[in-house]
């Protein structure tokens, strides 16, 4: 819900998103920003986190035709306005990528390079749900009769 704090922290109530992978992660695009067709056409490829604000035409993060497009689109051209985001429908674009520097035990069969990311809900409890054993009763505190056994 908007403007949802968690009782306990008082931070918003949101969802992490946590980058996995076994290897080296997340890498920026490793090509020549200003002479790689490659750059030009998978610009959104240089940072690892994108929002933008949904829109049904922005479906594909290097823009509906990338290898015919003669004018670079996507991610880098609709965020430059700046849109709010702020109380909006938004899209987390997450780019990730792995880059694989050949050893000569690779050849001929490269191995398996594995990465993803998980989205994990973040201050939308109290504690945690899976604990659901009821308190211990201190029968020698003072206080057990009042305030624990209600």
């Amino acid at each position: 819900a908007e403007g949802a704090l968690n009782p306990v922290s008082k931070k918003p109530v949101a969802y992490k998103l946590m980058p996995h992978t076994k290897g080296m992660s997340m890498p920026n695009l490793l090509t020549h920003p200003e002479v790689s067709t490659v750059s030009t056409k998978s610009a959104f490829a240089t940072k690892s986190l994108w929002v933008t604000p949904y829109h049904p035409k922005e479906r594909y993060p290097a823009g509906e035709y990338p290898t015919q497009a003669k004018e670079p689109d996507g991610l880098p051209i609709w965020t430059k306005s700046n849109r709010n985001v702020e109380a909006e429908r938004i899209v987390l674009w997450h780019t990730f990528g792995v880059t694989h520097f050949p050893r000569v035990e690779d050849f001929p069969v490269m191995p398996v390079e594995m990465t993803g990311f998980s989205l994990k809900p973040d201050g939308f409890s109290s504690g945690n749900p899976a604990i659901d054993v009821p308190p211990d009763v201190n029968d020698k505190s003072e206080l057990a009769s009042e305030c624990c056994n209600s």
